[in-house]
């Protein structure tokens, strides 16, 4: 006999064998079925998870790895493309272009406001000879001088300066039918402290402006009153345009220290004359102006 053969005591013919069915086969091929079934599920959603994790906020990897993990440069890596169709950028509309419009044919233009001029009001010339104020407060100079010229037949007389301007004024209103007559002209000093002692004035010589030259007393030839009469009238209305102003106006007695007297004139020149006139100052009030 040789090694490894093995010899039955008796020949026995051979048996069929009979294949035994396992118990509980059917179970085991449920489980088999779910377990794939369930590793199946649970691949695909990891797959889901690292797909779409990135675009749904979720990572498996932490950032403090993702730090480490990349290198010092970035490195250009196409992205990952996404299953989910694509949403088509708006176009950007481009602005319309501004049309200009049109003139009108017949543009109302806005007229400009013009501003009103500042007038400046001229610089009284107070030291000029014929702004020169006279009165009880304010004598004359003991040196002041001048020389005269005789206006009439009765030897009345005036600064020669004012003159011209005198004789203009008389001849404007004769031409109108006019008749005046001079009552008082310049007197000297001498002769106004004389009246002064003898009592027929009330101001001492170098006080009155008859001893300048530049006040004259003018009358009419009438026996009424010169107030209110035609050449006084006149006299009121027309006297600034020649130089003269009436000295001492109804109601300012206490400015000049003199009554009311509506003979008496003065000349101040033909511009200081207008502006006196029109503001309805008297002299002193005007010369107050700062």
């Amino acid at each position: 006999m040789s090694n490894g053969t093995r010899i039955y005591p008796e020949e026995r013919e051979p048996r069929a064998i009979k294949i035994r069915q396992p118990k509980h086969t059917g179970r085991k091929i449920l489980l088999c079925v779910l377990s794939a079934i369930l590793i199946i599920a649970i691949g695909g959603g990891v797959f889901a998870f690292i797909e779409y994790g990135p675009d749904l906020g979720f990572s498996i990897i932490s950032e403090k790895t993702k730090d480490e993990s990349q290198p010092d440069e970035p490195v250009n890596e196409e992205p990952i493309q996404s299953s989910e169709p694509e949403i088509p950028e708006e176009p950007v509309s481009e602005p319309e272009p501004v049309v200009p419009e049109e003139p009108e044919e017949n543009p109302v233009e806005e007229e400009p406001v013009e501003e009103e001029p500042v007038i400046e009001e001229p610089e009284i010339p107070r030291d000029e000879w014929y702004m020169i104020l006279v009165n009880r407060a304010n004598p004359l100079p003991a040196d002041y001088t001048f020389n005269t010229k005789t206006i009439d037949d009765k030897g009345h007389s005036v600064d020669e300066r004012i003159y011209n301007d005198l004789a203009e004024m008389i001849a404007a209103g004769t031409s109108e039918g006019l008749d005046f007559v001079f009552y008082t002209g310049y007197r000297t000093v001498d002769r106004q402290n004389e009246l002064f002692a003898l009592g027929n004035t009330d101001i001492p010589g170098g006080s009155s402006e008859h001893n300048c030259g530049l006040g004259i007393d003018i009358g009419n030839s009438s026996d009424g009153e010169f107030e209110g009469s035609p050449e006084h009238q006149w006299l009121i209305e027309h006297a600034h345009e020649y130089g003269f102003i009436l000295r001492y106006p109804k109601g300012k007695e206490q400015i000049t220290g003199f009554d009311y007297e509506p003979w008496h004139f003065r000349y101040v020149g033909k511009e200081q004359a207008k502006l006196i006139y029109e503001s309805g100052l008297c002299l002193e009030e005007y010369l107050a102006q700062e």
